[in-house]
């Protein structure tokens, strides 16, 4: 990959990132710049390596995905250097976004996690945001992995249930 070749790149996914409150996951982007023919995937990932380190973007991992934000660096990097990315990239972003938030929204909207606390003791954790911020936020302890992994796939199922409920729970 040329210096040229990875500064596009980059322009790209801050771009990409910008248009939207929400974090994307790894595969948001991927598809987008894989079906738009920029570049393959370990190229993709390389990039997203990079911007990481450079602290224009954060990461955050999960079990099941991983989530990537713009920073304030990010957003100054892509200010300063937005006219090296060509227009027709911009309309292509811009319409991927369009036609596609409500399926980004609904991808993004969950966050699903698990951790191992010691031998014996999964903690389970879930939450749901919205515009980027947390407006509900559970945990539960449970002993095994499976356990872990089926309440997680549960909580992505049923999370709309479960706001409902705590809400009309706890305000009523």
């Amino acid at each position: 990959m040329t210096s040229a070749s990875l500064k596009l790149y980059k322009l790209i996914i801050l771009y990409f990132l910008n248009k939207t409150n929400q974090p994307m996951s790894n595969a948001i982007i991927s598809d987008f710049i894989l079906d738009n023919g920029y570049t393959d995937y370990f190229s993709i990932q390389q990039t997203l390596t990079s911007l990481t380190a450079d602290k224009m973007i954060t990461a955050e991992q999960t079990y099941s995905a991983c989530y990537y934000t713009i920073t304030s660096t990010g957003q100054e990097m892509l200010e300063l250097f937005i006219t090296k990315l060509p227009d027709d990239t911009k309309f292509q972003i811009d319409n991927y976004m369009k036609d596609n938030m409500e399926r980004i929204l609904e991808e993004t909207t969950i966050h699903i996690d698990f951790t191992q606390i010691n031998q014996n003791e999964y903690l389970a954790k879930g939450s749901v945001i919205e515009r980027g911020s947390v407006i509900m936020e559970m945990s539960l302890s449970v002993p095994t992995e499976e356990n872990a992994a089926k309440a997680c796939k549960r909580f992505k199922e049923k999370s709309a249930e479960i706001y409902s409920f705590l809400v009309k729970t706890l305000l009523n």
